[in-house]
């Protein structure tokens, strides 16, 4: 897959990545808090908000809980 910029309508239906899914369906109103309270990476161009599909990865990755049993 290639690396891309994504906006917020795309991210709002999930993100999957070679069918794994690394971030579920969630509202753009929701998207909108974690950009406000800077929990989520982003980028601003002319005034647009995208996300980098790799620093999502990251992203997601960074919050995993090892748990053990």
């Amino acid at each position: 897959m290639i690396d891309k910029k994504i906006n917020s309508k795309e991210l709002a239906k999930g993100l999957i990545v070679d069918n794994v899914e690394i971030l579920p369906p969630c509202s753009e109103e929701y998207l909108s808090q974690l950009r406000l309270k800077k929990q989520i990476p982003y980028q601003k161009i002319y005034g647009k908000v995208y996300y980098q599909i790799s620093d999502l990865i990251r992203w997601s990755n960074s919050k995993k809980i090892e748990v053990e049993e």
